[in-house]
């Protein structure tokens, strides 16, 4: 239920949300340039190099890039200067691509802050090392669920599935994030290791046939 939940409210893109009366653009060496200040996502191809501009109306002192995941940013960039326009990049998508294909950033400033939704579109889910490993960890999480539907409920059992719960939320999570049908900005992504291991506390010894008593 939590799972279905989360698919409903959790958009697949973000808009590319850039306040504080700050603009952003973004340029792809084969895709062309986009409004990072309005675009809901950025799609670029495998072959493109990035490179992105972004203007304030005062200067700003610093500045810090991170990768969300889950809804949990994890530090990219951090700078202090003076100034009232910043670069970043050139980025070659190609030394990312083979890790994900789906990629949330998400920038603040002094006064201003924005975040973006990438997406390689030639890239496919499947030949990422997330896509893989999410799937991988999908598969052995169900089959551990599955396999603690018989056994005894004791509190072990229960340990035991709501780790193999999780494993299997964060790989569903992971997996949906690289086909871009959930939004790894957004924290109600953690609804799927946290149902995960809701599901794998509760349904170790389901099918658990109690031994008849000797007549």
């Amino acid at each position: 239920m939590l799972v279905l939940v989360g698919l409903v409210l959790i958009p697949a893109a973000v808009h590319a949300d850039v306040s504080g009366g700050c603009t952003a653009t973004g340029t792809a060496s084969k895709s062309g340039t986009v409004d990072l200040t309005t675009a809901t996502v950025w799609h670029v191809t495998a072959a493109d190099v990035l490179t992105g501009v972004a203007t304030a109306p005062r200067s700003q002192t610093t500045a810090h890039l991170k990768v969300v995941l889950f809804g949990i940013g994890l530090p990219l960039l951090d700078s202090t200067a003076t100034s009232s326009t910043g670069k970043a990049g050139p980025y070659r998508i190609a030394d990312y691509s083979p890790y994900t294909r789906v990629l949330a950033v998400a920038g603040t400033s002094t006064s201003c802050d924005g975040s973006v939704l990438i997406v390689v579109d030639d890239v496919s889910p499947l030949t990422t090392w997330a896509g893989v490993l999410g799937l991988i960890a999908a598969g052995l999480g169900l089959i551990g669920l599955l396999a603690t539907l018989t056994q005894v409920p004791t509190g072990n059992t229960r340990i035991v599935g709501l780790v193999v719960g999780v494993v299997a939320g964060v790989g569903l999570g992971l997996l949906l994030q690289e086909m871009a049908v959930l939004d790894p900005a957004n924290a109600l992504g953690l609804l799927f290791p946290g149902g995960g291991a809701v599901l794998g506390f509760l349904v170790p010894g389901i099918l658990h046939s109690q031994p008849k008593a000797a007549a």
